[in-house]
């Protein structure tokens, strides 16, 4: 049962990811739908403004005694919104349809008018061979 709710939940995520590849138009109706964005350029996702030039690196862990990179996103994040919160969401990476890495990004909570430091750890490897990249609600 467990094995099937994890397919089930993979499947949903993929037609999350997949399924809303232009949603700009969606995001007047809601907020927090998915949108396509590209690396280092500025976007808007449910009241929040991630400012140009944010990135993509990698560092170098040592887990269960291997070395192993790990993603992460920098930047920097604006809360547009109308009171406090916190800048809760995910990069999807998806390469020809399939998902290919979850990077999800937390934040304390950000006063109204003010930007932060954007910080987004992953703890699966990004493809290189990645074709779309979207900002969505955290699904899993």
């Amino acid at each position: 049962m467990k094995t099937m709710l994890r397919g089930t939940s993979a499947a949903l995520l993929l037609l999350l990811a997949v399924g809303c590849s232009d949603s700009g138009s969606d995001q007047a109706d809601d907020p927090t739908a998915a949108v396509e964005v590209e690396v280092g350029e500025e976007f808007t996702w449910n009241g929040f403004t991630v400012a140009d030039g944010w990135k993509i690196d990698s560092s170098t862990q040592m887990i269960n005694m291997e070395e192993q990179d790990r993603p992460f996103i920098t930047g920097e994040v604006t809360n547009e919104g109308t009171e406090p919160r916190f800048a809760l969401f995910e990069f999807v990476f998806v390469a020809d349809g399939t998902l290919q890495s979850t990077i999800r990004c937390t934040s304390e909570k950000i006063p109204t008018g003010t930007t932060t430091d954007l910080g987004c750890p992953g703890f699966e490897s990004v493809p290189e061979g990645y074709d779309l990249i979207q900002v969505q609600e955290v699904t899993r």
